[in-house]
């Protein structure tokens, strides 16, 4: 039997580190429609990342950021070289997430409540399926 994954946590992996759960290797976690969801949101979000680290070039810059009532995050960002903005509405753990990894690329500050919420989902993915520890931030939150 296959143990039941927590898709918040494969969320937040699938976001720090896309190559750890590849399809080949974990498809029975795939299987389901409700996991390729994940992987899209988490795709998206890795996209959202690569354009606010510059990678590639050019850099995004946040212009707005707004938590709803919901707790949804509406980020909006900018692309000054290329003239366009986007708009982006993350759940909150899809913004910690997006946040703790500019953290660790030296990008962005983190709170401790985002930090606990990320690894929080690590953890539930490391007791779920014994991987997934090793991707938490050994460094202080600052």
């Amino acid at each position: 039997m296959k143990p039941e994954v927590d898709l918040d946590a494969l969320l937040a992996a699938l976001i720090l580190a896309p190559r750890t759960f590849s399809r080949n290797r974990f498809f029975w976690l795939f299987e389901r429609p409700e996991a390729a969801r994940v992987r899209r949101r988490a795709s998206r979000i890795r996209g959202i990342l690569r354009q606010l680290t510059g990678t590639p070039k050019p850099v995004a810059e946040i212009v707005g950021e707004r938590v709803l009532a919901d707790g949804q995050v509406h980020l909006r960002y900018r692309v000054e070289d290329l003239g366009y903005t986007r708009t982006a509405a993350l759940s909150a753990l899809e913004a910690a997430t997006l946040r703790y990894a500019m953290h660790r690329n030296g990008q962005a500050k983190l709170s401790h409540d985002e930090r606990i919420a990320v690894e929080n989902a690590l953890a539930r993915l490391h007791h779920a399926l014994g991987v997934g520890a090793e991707l938490a931030d050994p460094t202080p939150v600052t």
